[in-house]
């Protein structure tokens, strides 16, 4: 075997242990909340030495910016196809509610790291990216940059009612709500764009 190989082989398995780390660190968010993220629990969920997680993150807050980043990659993806769509609008209406329909919990881990980055300055980067990339989607069907920031705050808002009311929106009526902030500026003058 070629040093190379085994370089390739150790950076590989490396790659894995910290994708195991995140969603681990995810885990623990969803049972427990995210006072309970410490690199023994994060470990222990990962089924990973417990040296592991301190191996791979110096700190709480590098694993906690890691699954911030996670997120965020896993939300462009999804953010890239929806303005591929033909409309738009309802693929992220619809995105939304099947996001939070089929995997509420880690739904909640985000919304809570989203938050928990609210009071930890260097976190706030990492938290900015889901707003960044979801301003440009917007910006798409809107010029307006108050009407940008008010549909992506009632994207939001509407997330976290549906989390605390446990109830799923209706992707049509969201939709409808989306079209109607987007062609109208929030001060009441019409834009004449609406994805």
């Amino acid at each position: 075997m070629t040093a190379e190989v085994r370089v390739d082989g150790r950076q590989a398995k490396g790659e894995r242990a910290r994708a195991a780390l995140i969603a681990a660190t995810l885990l623990v968010i969803e049972r427990e909340g995210i006072g309970r993220v410490t690199h023994r629990n994060v470990t222990r969920v990962a089924g990973l030495p417990a040296t592991s997680a301190a191996y791979h993150f110096d700190t709480i807050n590098d694993l906690l910016e890691a699954a911030l980043l996670w997120a965020d990659e896993q939300s462009k993806v999804a953010l890239v196809a929806i303005a591929a769509a033909d409309d738009p609008v309802m693929a992220l209406a619809r995105w939304l509610v099947e996001d939070y329909e089929t995997d509420r919990a880690r739904c909640l881990a985000e919304y809570e790291l989203f938050l928990y980055a609210a009071r930890t300055p260097a976190l706030r980067p990492a938290a900015r990216r889901w707003m960044t990339d979801l301003a440009e989607l917007v910006s798409t069907w809107t010029s307006d940059r108050t009407t940008v920031t008010t549909i992506c705050a009632f994207v939001d808002g509407l997330v976290l009612q549906a989390l605390v009311t446990n109830t799923s929106p209706d992707p049509a009526a969201l939709a409808a709500t989306i079209r109607a902030l987007a062609t109208h500026r929030v001060d009441g003058a019409q834009t004449g764009r609406g994805g």
